[in-house]
């Protein structure tokens, strides 16, 4: 088949594809610890089960559960922004911290430092400047003063 000639080669539309909704993962997940629970069987054999037998068991565990009150209720999970799990950093940060070599993030670092420096040396530049301005305005106010005296003196 990889060299017929009348197969057109192409390649495949990921988008065509099932994707995972995360919503229903959470569901499924909490479907499997509940059956684990329940004593249907361990984890590790639950996870093995297919999603449709999940599916089956856990609709006979809910017909159980009305039923039998000696069966574990169903536990009350905290709310969750639709099904997905908060996000602890921030995407830029994640796209720095794994996109970029060490030297590359060391050389952000040394560059925000340097920038730092820069900023405070900018500082002091511009309090240095204020002062030999005020002094030098001071220098001609006296230098003028002088000359108005000289003149009054004469």
């Amino acid at each position: 088949m990889n060299n017929h000639p009348l197969v057109k080669k192409t390649a495949p539309n990921w988008k065509k594809s099932k994707q995972n909704d995360p919503d229903e993962e959470l569901n499924f997940k909490k479907k499997r610890a509940e059956l684990v629970a329940a004593d249907y069987g361990s984890a590790r054999s639950i996870a093995r089960w297919s999603k449709l037998n999940v599916k089956e068991t856990y609709k006979n565990l809910e017909e159980l559960r009305a039923k039998d009150p000696i069966v574990p209720r169903k536990p009350v999970y905290p709310p969750t922004t639709a099904g997905r799990p908060q996000q602890t950093h921030a995407p830029e940060k994640l796209l720095l911290l794994y996109a970029l070599p060490t030297n590359a993030l060391n050389q952000l670092k040394r560059q925000k430092q340097t920038d730092k420096e820069d900023e405070q040396r900018y500082e002091e530049y511009g309090k240095e400047a204020t002062k030999c301005q005020i002094e030098f305005h001071m220098d001609v106010a006296a230098d003028q003063l002088t000359a108005q005296l000289h003149e009054a003196i004469k």
